[in-house]
């Protein structure tokens, strides 16, 4: 490790002076933020992946939200909210005088149109197939109510404890400009948040600034700038230089370097999420759990977690990390045992079962993730793993948007994935990635395309309890099933690690992985 840092600091010292030169002249009222892929949009409504949902949260607000670096859920654009007795009806108060980007008033209206356009096939802007995600997790409900200009009621079908988490997640948007914008309202988004859009460069930068009428604290940033920087090294470099202030993707060989620098920090939290070895059981052998069961023995994850995440990872036992309220460990988990897979693998072939001279399509992102910092160098350690008891794969690497469509066609044997619970509920990992519902082809979530309707009642039914002892016990019975099963091998739940100069005071990550933006501050340098 100690060569890597020594390294490390030599390539640094020879990073050119105009680009530190650049650093020290930007606008001190600016942050600069490295990132290595671009938004995919700028709606959270349709949008899942990270980069656009970080940028998103900063543009628009949901009815509720998270206190600061916790998953606890408060009050946003509703001051306050009640529920009737048998859970299906749902007042929010919404604070007074609030308004969008574009001036006009968040009130019960906006609100009203902010979710028929998601769940009315009749509206004139309805998000169809581009809002499959969140159908999914609002399906329940029935009616939305402007009862006053302030009070907005919502009508459930059922309970569904996990609503007030998806609230803090999802957008209120103005109506005047979805009917100005219309689909594109992607690339002119108009919300309420602490920052309104300056400009897009797709494949470039993102530049967001301090909405001079926010409603809540003021950001103390005037502007902040997404810069996209693909190549992990660049954005370590440009970090140390100051050409930028935050670097997020660094690789975990180089996170030592930014501990041991003194202009740095290392910024880390127990990760909401899980990366996974996806078989798709659509496709044989891999519609047959025995066949899933015995290449999961031989997938060794300790070796994984050491040299791909250099640690900063727990192995994982199931979907939920350990940090989770719902966590429970499988009795019916797998140990690696190379030579008990590969004798199970030669009686699932002299049965018919799987064939080894089958080569199969390993799918992986060549972009780093949150819950994956270097996802070709796990894919490759799988692929050697599989290779050891068997199991010849050939390795298909992509751009994470093109990874994540693909996926979701359906277009793999196996694939190298993962997920951030971003509402902090256990539904947004456990029914997202394992229920039916979100194994449709062209929008899949549950990219295993896993079916089970045992497996389905439960994650309905904790859905529906407002009890959290009796919800962890049907997490746990789900968590047992799906290791009984395994249509994906858990491989880690990762550290979310960011990278700052280290003048930035009052940096707080979420759970999530994400700076709360509007509470940095620039303080003197070193």
């Amino acid at each position: 490790m100690r060569r890597v840092v020594v390294a490390a600091i030599a390539m640094l010292a020879a990073c050119d002076a105009a680009t530190t030169t650049r650093g020290l002249r930007r606008d001190p009222g600016a942050l600069v933020v490295a990132k290595p892929s671009d938004v995919q949009g700028l709606d959270p409504a349709i949008i899942t992946d990270a980069e656009s949902i970080e940028v998103g949260g900063l543009l628009y607000e949901g009815l509720a939200r998270w206190k600061p670096g916790t998953t606890d859920v408060e009050p946003g654009l509703a001051a306050s909210w009640s529920t009737s007795p048998d859970g299906k009806q749902w007042t929010f108060e919404l604070r007074p005088g609030i308004v969008f980007h574009d001036g006009s008033p968040l009130d019960a209206t906006a609100v009203v149109y902010s979710f028929e356009r998601l769940l009315d096939p009749k509206h004139p802007h309805y998000l169809g197939e581009r809002g499959v995600f969140w159908r999914s997790l609002f399906k329940e409900i029935t009616k939305v109510t402007a009862l006053t200009p302030l009070r907005v009621q919502i009508e459930m079908g059922r309970p569904f404890a996990p609503l007030l988490g998806n609230l803090a997640l999802y957008p209120i948007v103005s109506p005047a400009a979805v009917e100005t914008w219309g689909e594109e309202l992607r690339t002119h988004p108009v919300g309420t948040g602490p920052y309104e859009l300056e400009a897009w460069s797709p494949g470039e930068s993102v530049v967001v600034r301090r909405f001079q009428r926010y409603w809540g604290t003021p950001p103390l940033l005037e502007r902040i700038v997404f810069r996209v920087v693909v190549d992990a090294r660049q954005r370590l470099v440009d970090l140390e230089s100051g050409a930028v202030d935050i670097a997020t993707a660094i690789l975990p060989d180089e996170q030592s370097f930014v501990e041991l620098h003194p202009d740095l920090d290392l910024h880390h939290v127990p990760g909401n999420d899980v990366s996974y070895l996806a078989f798709n059981t659509q496709k044989p052998p891999f519609d047959h759990p025995a066949v899933r069961r015995a290449m999961a023995r031989g997938i060794n994850k300790e070796p994984i977690v050491q040299l791909a995440f250099q640690a900063r990872a727990l192995p994982a036992n199931g979907a939920l990390p350990p940090s989770q309220w719902a966590y429970h460990e499988p009795k019916a988990k797998l140990g690696y045992d190379v030579k008990r897979a590969r004798d199970e693998l030669a009686k699932l072939a002299v049965a018919g079962t799987w064939d080894p001279s089958v080569r199969y399509k390993l799918y992986a992102s060549s972009t780093p993730r949150p819950y994956s910092p270097q996802p070709e160098r796990v894919a490759r350690f799988l692929q050697e793993a599989l290779s050891q008891i068997g199991v010849q794969t050939d390795l298909v690497l992509q751009p994470h948007p093109v990874h994540r469509k693909s996926l979701q066609q359906g277009e793999h044997d196996l694939a190298l994935f993962g997920w951030i619970g971003d509402t902090g509920d256990p539904d947004s990992i456990l029914y997202v990635l394992l229920h039916s519902a979100n194994a449709v082809l062209g929008s899949a979530t549950n990219i295993a395309f896993y079916r089970d309707p045992g497996v389905d009642k439960l994650l309905v039914d904790a859905q529906q309890s407002t009890d959290q002892s009796t919800r962890t016990g049907l997490y746990a019975a789900v968590q047992e099933r799906v290791a009984e099963d395994m249509p994906w091998v858990p491989i880690a739940h990762s550290e979310l690690v960011v990278a700052t100069r280290h003048e930035l005071q009052g940096v707080v990550l979420s759970p999530f992985g994400q700076p709360g933006y509007a509470r940095i501050r620039r303080g003197p340098a070193r």
